[in-house]
């Protein structure tokens, strides 16, 4: 059977719009040693990567609500989406690596409709997560090179350029919501993409795949380093340096090295975390002749491709803690404020329990 149009699905072993070449070769190959402790080492992965992706966005969404500042929207909304990637993708990779087929559970109306629905926003959510990191690199580019059109960056371009990454990732995955069905497969159902009878499967599967793979990957990776480096050998060559005082020099410099620092933390991991798929993926599409069937490095090295695709999710807000100030510090208050306020409930806890003693000896 041919491949999903999904990236995301692809990412993951084709994971609910499954039955690409892939995954097919998979389950037709012996279940040895290799396969079996694969599955094992994912499975945990994926879990770790779950969790973290849990707590680390939903504390950057919480500090964003406390500290609600503009300039921390575009980081805010790649938190959401990337949080509705650990809501909709990863319990299918897992349930998938358990049972260890890409059976869909979920038969019915009620599971064609679960196909189409989380296959889109899954993916949706990886296309926004891309979108805003491309739109923070360009917002930070304005801030180095040009800071006169920076400032006039207001609420309502944020909120409309926030806007605009849902629309164009739900019009870049809209074809899902006829491409992905429920198709019967030897004992059990899978959920895959199929283009009939409108148009020719394989054409109209190799023509949208090479459109996402540009779209969502290929075009953010060269903007996104374009736009970073530039910002980098700008800092490099910060002209007003010598004007400014000593303690501003080294408050500016301190900042300006942090920024470098992020730059390259987020061009990096970003790196480290597509080109491997990004290659595999190619490869399948227009040779998948030349993938070897039931090998045993090869499925090692597909298999860390899809481990750290679907990873990404987890590095972003890790990124933020770590190099974004305002996020560290309202992060730091947050944890001394529930620090503080436990031993204060304990406290009271206490005397709620002794003055219930007393009164209870007194009556």
């Amino acid at each position: 059977m041919n491949a999903s149009a999904s990236l995301a699905s692809n990412a993951s072993d084709d994971v609910g719009a499954a039955s690409s070449n892939s995954t097919s070769l998979r389950q037709n190959c012996p279940l040895t040693g290799v396969f079996v402790g694969l599955s094992q080492v994912t499975i945990a992965i994926h879990v770790i990567t779950l969790l973290a992706s849990l707590v680390g966005n939903t504390l950057l969404i919480t500090v964003f609500v406390r500290i609600k500042e503009p300039i921390m929207l575009l980081i805010a909304n790649m938190a959401v989406s990337d949080l509705l990637v650990a809501i909709f993708l990863f319990p299918r990779l897992i349930a998938r690596d358990v049972i260890g087929s890409n059976a869909f559970l979920v038969q019915g109306n009620g599971g064609l409709f679960l196909c189409k629905i989380c296959t889109f926003l899954s993916d949706i959510s990886l296309s926004v997560s891309t979108l805003s990191l491309v739109l923070i690199a360009v917002e930070r580019f304005l801030a180095v090179v040009y800071p006169i059109v920076y400032k006039k960056i207001t609420v309502k371009v944020r909120r409309f350029l926030v806007a605009s990454t849902w629309i164009m990732a739900m019009a870049f995955h809209s074809p899902y919501f006829y491409t992905m069905r429920l198709v019967a497969n030897a004992n059990h159902q899978v959920c895959q993409s199929s283009w009939e009878p409108a148009f020719d499967n394989k054409s109209a599967h190799l023509r949208y795949n090479i459109f996402l793979l540009i779209t969502v990957l290929l075009i953010p990776l060269f903007v996104i380093s374009g736009f970073y480096t530039v910002i980098v050998f700008k800092l490099r060559k910060d002209k007003m340096a010598s004007y400014r005082s000593e303690r501003g020099a080294r408050r500016n410099q301190e900042r300006n090295r942090n920024l470098q620092r992020m730059a390259i933390a987020t061009v990096t991991a970003f790196l480290i975390c597509w080109t491997l798929y990004s290659v595999i993926h190619f490869v399948k599409l227009f040779s998948p002749g030349t993938v070897p069937k039931c090998s045993k490095s090869f499925s090692v090295v597909d298999a860390v491709s899809r481990v750290l695709a679907s990873s990404y999710c987890a590095v972003n807000p890790c990124i933020c803690f770590i190099f974004v100030r305002s996020f560290s510090r309202q992060l730091s208050i947050l944890f001394k404020r529930e620090c503080r306020q436990q031993p204060a409930a304990n406290r009271l806890s206490k005397l709620r329990t002794e003055t219930g003693a007393i009164n209870s000896c007194s009556i």
